[in-house]
């Protein structure tokens, strides 16, 4: 692969990014972009081209030359802290005052229709990686507009406190509701242990044994099905697997796979080794729409329309006919009180 300049590198990042942000409405992080750079060979996948688009990247943006929008870092918090006190400084119209009205009498409710309600089970995503959480919020209110329960970033390995709140948020979930925990994750040794530390520890803290868990992404059969970049170029890369105290049961499970499944086998040997990875950045920043899908079949598999279609709508429809006429009732009773 040729070397390419600093300028150019900058160019095609930016063109990249931009597309990704037109197309999908969020920003990639640095790992993302990062992905879509090797898929087109404008950049080798090892650690030094990471490290230098990082740097050139950051350059490139305090010079004004790169938008600060296209990249994002959702790892650091910030708390507003200081008061302020609020004043009306001048009266208010008529129009305004009827638009408040109207507005206030169209948004008041005291009666919620929730769609989950009446289902079988309730959803929390659980995303291993705190930067992904905006974009894996955001497609699934694209591709699923009564969307979850809860969407939980765990940071990796997550904490002994952050489990036991989740045990205790899934008490609050009715009984008649089982309880189902997605995860999203990468397809490494810490990846896939991750899944099971999380579970094991969940369970262990939980009242609830009707828990159903599922890995969503990054899986195996997503890495074969996507084409994704699924080898580290990098010795750097490799040696830093290896490293991995869970690298030797990861290593075995693969090699299991490719005993009993030919596509895992064929995998293996595209490769010449069953040393594979791939982070979740990569699947969400080059198959975005894919990803989007995933997200939707894998909620939908625990809503029933049916359910939806019999007993939701009709309770909605009934409520809207009610609150319709309530409206009404409450717009005579301000002209009564306004003529006196």
């Amino acid at each position: 692969m040729p070397s390419i300049g600093n300028r150019e590198l900058v160019d095609i990042a930016f063109r990249e990014a931009l597309s990704y942000f037109d197309q999908h409405g969020t920003a990639l992080t640095l790992r993302g972009l990062f992905y879509i750079l090797v898929s087109k060979n404008v950049i080798p996948n090892t650690v030094y081209s990471y490290q230098k688009l990082s740097r050139v990247l950051a350059q490139a943006r305090y010079r004004g030359e790169f938008p600060w929008y296209l990249l994002k870092d959702a790892t650091r918090r910030s708390v507003w802290m200081e008061r302020q006190s609020y004043y009306q400084t001048k009266p208010l119209t008529a129009d305004e005052i009827k638009s408040i009205i109207e507005s206030y009498i169209n948004s008041y409710y005291d009666v919620s229709v929730n769609p989950w309600e009446d289902q079988l089970y309730r959803v929390v995503v659980v995303v291993e990686k705190e930067a992904l959480a905006d974009a894996v919020s955001k497609f699934i209110s694209e591709v699923f507009s009564f969307g979850v329960y809860q969407v939980r970033v765990i940071r990796g390995y997550d904490s002994a406190t952050d489990v036991h709140n989740l045990a205790e948020i899934l008490e609050s979930i009715p009984s008649k509701q089982a309880p189902v925990v997605l995860q999203l994750g990468d397809y490494d040794p810490s990846g896939e242990d991750i899944v099971r530390d999380f579970r094991d520890r969940l369970r262990m803290l939980s009242k609830r044994g009707d828990i159903i868990f599922e890995k969503v992404a990054v899986t195996i059969d997503q890495i074969i099905d996507m084409q994704l970049p699924a080898k580290p170029e990098s010795l750097d890369e490799v040696n830093k697997m290896r490293r991995d105290p869970r690298y030797r049961k990861y290593i075995e499970r693969i090699m299991s796979m490719a005993e009993t499944d030919e596509r895992v086998k064929k995998l293996v040997d595209f490769y010449g080794s069953p040393e594979i990875r791939v982070e979740l950045d990569a699947l969400v920043a080059l198959r975005p729409d894919d990803f989007k899908q995933i997200l939707r079949r894998a909620i939908e598999k625990y809503f029933d329309w049916s359910i939806y279609n019999t007993v939701t709508r009709a309770r909605e429809e009934e409520l809207r006919k009610k609150a319709e006429e309530l409206k009404k009732q409450t717009l005579e009773n301000i002209k009564t009180m306004m003529a006196k």
